[in-house]
């Protein structure tokens, strides 16, 4: 999924009045949890080091970290985070719940098809 298509899907699940940088922030914040959370944790490339950072001039057509079929945790994250800010608490916690079992999902797979990162343990006797 791309920047632009994770927005455009968000925005026709959930028609709303927030501005393009605001849901960019979203996005960012996602990427990075995923970066931190999931994607450091795991064997990776030199090139997947650097986390990314999304402005309001990014190239729609960039690809996101996360592949299909586990890419539908970016709208339910940007849903529940526009739910979050419109105070619109029923609809978050729906939201928020379809995104969690998707981040679930995401991470059980990377858990699946990633080797962990080893950390060198020094043994002092």
């Amino acid at each position: 999924m791309t920047v632009q298509e994770a927005l455009d899907l968000a925005d026709g699940m959930k028609p709303n009045m927030l501005p393009r940088p605001v849901k960019i922030k979203f996005l960012n914040e996602l990427e990075g949890k995923i970066h931190e959370e999931v994607l450091m944790k795991h064997e990776h490339t030199a090139e997947e080091e650097v986390r990314p950072d999304y402005e309001n001039d990014t190239n729609g057509g960039t690809v996101l970290l996360v592949p299909a079929p586990y890419d539908m945790v970016y709208p339910y994250y940007i849903m529940s985070c526009i739910d979050h800010v419109n105070q619109e608490m029923d609809k978050y916690n729906n939201d928020r719940a379809m995104f969690e079992n998707r981040y679930t999902e995401m991470c059980d797979w990377w858990n699946r098809t990633r080797m962990p990162v080893t950390m060198n343990r020094e043994i002092r006797i």
